[in-house]
């Protein structure tokens, strides 16, 4: 019997296989039909789109090469094959650009596996350019694509949209490509924690990120900075996903960081987890920047705002999530506030820290005005209010430095820099469900360059011109970063008193009052009726 049964079993499956494989004839003579009821009468190009479509460029984003008016242009594929881009900013002039291409190997098994990347180069300040991506022998075609090329210049004005920790998860992740593709931004800037990881699941979280913010990363420069969540496997998926000014592609983990002059400002972007980390990379970057703002600095008539980005905050309040720019002693504040100092650094973004917070100008954690007119030292602002539902980082503490502040759950939070003129920028940030207005300032310089000496002698500078000066409201002894001792901590931890114990010996003071007072003869009198 068992022997029969499995006869008949053979003789099912053939049976089964037999009529799927005339439904599939059947099925494949209907769509020739309908092709050529259409008018397709080659039903080998209907196959041949069905193959191509699979190797559609996606993820397409552009930003900025060694200048300006190069732009690099950057998709993923299932293919390898020789791609180009086609751009014109006049329909009878075509130019074409070859593509570079590297594969994903490692830690993207759930990723497109490979990367192309072109240079359109030498293009026109000011003019529209479009263009599209051709992909290899099967000609496969992305959409048309169009940017404008930034001007340059003294009397050109450029806005750019500022964020930090924004991922896939993100709440307002639409409203911000909304945003990004309806207004005319010049770029957007991404300091750090892109799409909560690029490597989770096996690259599949970085695939799906990149395709979520296409609309505007195919119109918009997206300049990016690397933060804490890229430095995983050695930044392998930030490094070949991603091209910053001036460097090599893909880039290595050594040349994380760069600088590009566009209009009145030169940009710098920093790697703060190497800064943090130490070692070889550490010293190189900081080598680096020295040399970079000190160029700058001497640079100030053709480009006299500085602004740098780094992932990683100098200062910022207490909060839910333990931060190393709370604290007294800071690796980055140790590391480059100096610099900043001295080569006139106007404004330090950041994120890390999932809320927004301003300070006023400050150095050393001391506040030199609560005004931002011809602003006496740097400006810190921290951008990260995109990143609630990673983790929600209520601030636990309201310093004297800080200016501004916002963590609302509900609302999470971008940053629009308009650059004026030489002399004027306004820095606003805005509720990305709705463009609410949090935070405007007007942050006017006429005069830009260093800010003096680093060191004690600027702090010794700032209190002669508060006791010099009557009309600042500034009281004259320095306001420190939280829980950094101020002179009158240092007297009573130089007399062996530490404040737990003046508390205890107010809370027994007041006790022994109250006590004596109850038992005072009248009072008890009168507590009787």
């Amino acid at each position: 019997m068992a022997g029969l049964r499995s006869n008949l079993d053979t003789v099912n499956l053939h049976f089964i296989l037999h009529h799927a494989l005339i439904l599939i004839i059947l099925m494949s003579a209907i769509n020739i039909s309908m092709c050529h009821a259409v008018g397709e009468t080659n039903p080998r190009q209907q196959l041949t789109k069905l193959a191509t479509s699979f190797n559609k460029p996606e993820q397409i984003h552009i930003t900025f090469g060694s200048k300006p008016n190069n732009i690099i242009v950057m998709w993923s594929s299932t293919s390898d094959e020789k791609s180009t881009v086609e751009y014109s900013s006049n329909p009878s002039t075509i130019k074409t650009a070859i593509a570079q291409s590297v594969q994903l190997k490692d830690f993207s098994a759930n990723a497109k596996k490979f990367i192309h990347r072109a240079t359109l180069e030498n293009l026109s300040p000011g003019a529209r350019y479009s263009y599209r991506i051709l992909s290899g022998p099967s000609r496969v075609k992305s959409e048309m694509f169009s940017f404008n090329v930034p001007l340059n210049g003294a009397k050109s004005n450029h806005t750019y949209m500022v964020l930090a920790d924004m991922g896939l998860i993100t709440r307002s992740l639409q409203f911000i490509v909304h945003e990004a593709v309806n207004r005319n931004y010049d770029a957007v800037f991404h300091i750090g924690d892109l799409a909560y990881n690029l490597g989770s699941q096996a690259g599949a979280v970085g695939d799906k990120f990149m395709n979520k913010i296409q609309k505007f990363t195919s119109v918009r420069p997206y300049l990016t900075t690397p933060g804490d969540h890229e430095r995983f496997n050695g930044y392998y998926h930030y490094r070949h996903r991603f091209s910053t000014p001036g460097a090599s592609w893909p880039m290595k983990e050594g040349d994380l960081w760069y600088s590009l002059d566009l209009g009145l400002v030169h940009f710098v972007s920093i790697n703060t987890d190497a800064v943090l980390a130490g070692g070889e990379n550490k010293d190189k970057q900081l080598k680096w920047l020295r040399e970079d703002l000190a160029k700058a600095n001497k640079n100030r008539a053709q480009t006299p705002w500085i602004i740098v980005m780094g992932h990683k905050p100098l200062y910022c309040t207490k909060s839910v999530m333990e931060q190393e720019c709370d604290k007294e002693f800071s690796g980055l504040r140790l590391s480059m506030e100096d610099l900043f100092f001295e080569y006139g650094v106007d404004i330090y973004f950041s994120g890390h820290k999932h809320s927004y917070e301003r300070s006023w100008p400050m150095y050393k954690g001391t506040v030199f005005q609560k005004n931002n007119i011809d602003p006496a030292a740097p400006i810190h602002i921290i951008t990260g209010a995109l990143g609630y539902e990673y983790l929600f980082d209520s601030a636990l503490s309201k310093p004297y430095w800080l200016a501004a502040s916002m963590a609302q759950r509900n609302k999470e939070l971008y940053g629009k820099l308009k650059i004026l003129n030489a002399t004027h920028l306004v820095w606003s940030v805005h509720v990305a469900s709705n463009n609410e207005g949090v935070d405007n300032i007007l942050v006017i310089k006429r005069r830009h360059g260093s800010f003096g000496t680093p060191g004690q002698v600027a702090l010794e500078k700032l209190k002669q011109s508060l006791y010099s000066n009557a009309s600042n409201k500034l009281p004259p002894e320095p306001f420190q970063i939280v829980d950094v001792p101020t002179a009158t901590h240092k007297t009573l931890a130089y007399l062996g008193v530490s404040r737990k114990t003046v508390l205890l010996a107010v809370i027994f003071a007041l006790t022994l009052f109250i006590f004596v007072f109850l038992r005072h003869s009248k009072v008890r009198k009168v507590l009787r009726f």
